[in-house]
């Protein structure tokens, strides 16, 4: 049986013809895509039309991958190469195309399709000097630059032995499935923001000397953090270090890449009384940030531990934390006797079953200390702290007051969720029993003004 699908006879000559689905009409602005085949043989018009008709669809494809309205916000540079890119995917994914890996010369496949995508984007005068300017006897207006080396860099990405770094980094994330979710979200953003910032090309044109450009830009573009920076630096690595061993590329430029010196981290401090009264009575203090701090005043706790705190892990007189930064932060903290008015207050004043009610998650891995830690930051900025002190260093004040008290080290340990240092407790013993506990907790005492506001407090909003 002869197969006429998709063939049109039109003057004597075979064309190729598809229906353009209604979602993306105004996109191609056609109700048909059509194609001539030059040809009036049926036996070869059929021949003909299978890469005619797999290029129209990519077309369609393509139209329907713009619906989502990313694809406008591109430059017309952007918009070629990105086409260029679809181009060789669906190519290689639809074998009727006539794509073979193992030819060189897969760009003459798609001769038509760039006049078509340059036509489209820079309109139909400017596309004739950009396709046809470099043929003898061209007499008309000179072409942009920029546009025909874009041109030149699009058909090179097709070409199947080119390595294009999108198309790299897609294959790397692929195998990365065994991450965590936030670290993939992160090396994602990392990896697509250096993307950004080099183009679309070949990852085997990135050399050393990009690595270090990118490094300086990046030290150059704002404040970041050394680790941050790092990490950005890191996560780039990874994807080269898979592809060199993937035998992609020949070595990984970021290897080695020197980052600006890292300034000299300042030593927190524990709060002395001063600093706790201050924040205590500093006008934009909430209800949540005093709870907060009380909190670890009195159980040592981290802030990631006590904003996931939740009223159904208190009990016994007890904070239960049953999972947290190392094996030993699964703890039971006695509840100082100070906290329980505080606490009843935030019992009362929570809308979500959380101690420190109402917080919105953030970064990565959205913890819902995330955006309440920088609010803190910025509250004892105001009220004039030093950068020594942080709210983690409630940790060194807890722990200074326990030691000056005389508490066993042994307690400290346990109520800071820390190994003992005792390799003998640290493997055999089962901690200890609430009661030793609770008496060292209820030592700990400030300065009464302290205390009294904490034991107090109420009607503050969150």
């Amino acid at each position: 049986m002869i197969d006429k699908k998709h063939l049109w006879k039109r003057s004597n000559r075979w064309w190729v013809r598809i229906k353009v689905p209604d979602r993306v009409r105004h996109i191609l602005m056609k109700r048909q895509l059509t194609k001539n085949l030059y040809t009036s043989d049926l036996q070869e018009a059929i021949r003909r039309k299978h890469r005619i008709v797999a290029m129209l669809k990519e077309q369609i494809y393509l139209a329907e991958k713009r619906i989502d309205g990313t694809y406008e916000s591109l430059s017309k540079e952007d918009k070629l190469l990105h086409d260029a890119l679809e181009s060789r995917i669906y190519a290689e994914s639809h074998p009727e195309a006539g794509y073979d890996p193992e030819k060189q010369h897969n760009d003459l496949l798609f001769k038509d399709i760039y006049e078509d995508y340059v036509n489209r984007i820079y309109g139909k005068q400017e596309a004739e000097s950009i396709l046809y300017s470099h043929i003898p006897g061209y007499e008309g207006p000179s072409p942009k630059q920029d546009a025909v080396e874009n041109l030149k860099k699009a058909i090179k990405l097709s070409n199947p032995e080119s390595q294009p770094l999108k198309l790299v980094s897609e294959k790397f994330f692929k195998e990365q499935a065994h991450l965590k979710t936030s670290t993939t979200i992160r090396k994602t953003n990392n990896i697509q923001d250096f993307m950004k910032w080099i183009g679309m090309v070949d990852i085997r044109e990135i050399k050393k000397v990009h690595a270090g450009n990118y490094v300086t830009y990046l030290s150059e573009s704002g404040k970041m953090a050394h680790n941050t920076l790092s990490n950005k630096v890191s996560d780039i690595k990874s994807l080269f270090t898979w592809a060199e061993s993937r035998g992609i590329v020949e070595y990984n430029p970021f290897v080695k890449v020197l980052l600006p010196k890292k300034a000299k981290k300042l030593k927190r401090i524990p709060w002395d009384n001063n600093h706790i009264l201050t924040f205590l009575n500093f006008p934009k203090t909430e209800f949540n940030d005093i709870a907060a701090t009380a909190i670890a005043l009195y159980t040592g706790m981290r802030l990631e531990e006590i904003c996931n705190l939740k009223f159904d892990d208190i009990y016994e007189d007890a904070f239960h934390i049953h999972e947290g930064k190392t094996e030993s932060a699964a703890r039971t903290i006695p509840i100082h006797s100070i906290l329980s008015n505080l606490l009843t207050q935030c019992e009362s004043k929570s809308k979500d079953g959380y101690v420190i009610t109402g917080l919105n998650p953030g970064g990565y891995d959205q913890k819902r200390s995330w955006n309440f830690q920088k609010r803190l930051g910025r509250l004892r900025k105001q009220a004039g702290f030093p950068e020594t002190v942080v709210f983690h260093s409630l940790r060194n004040t807890f722990a200074t007051r326990m030691e000056n008290l005389g508490v066993p080290r042994n307690h400290i340990s346990q109520l800071m969720g820390h190994e003992d240092g005792n390799m003998a407790l640290d493997v055999y013993s089962g901690g200890l029993a609430i009661e030793p506990l609770l008496q060292s907790v209820n030592k700990i005492h400030y300065h009464f003004a302290i205390d009294n506001i904490l034991k107090n407090i109420t009607g503050m909003s969150v």
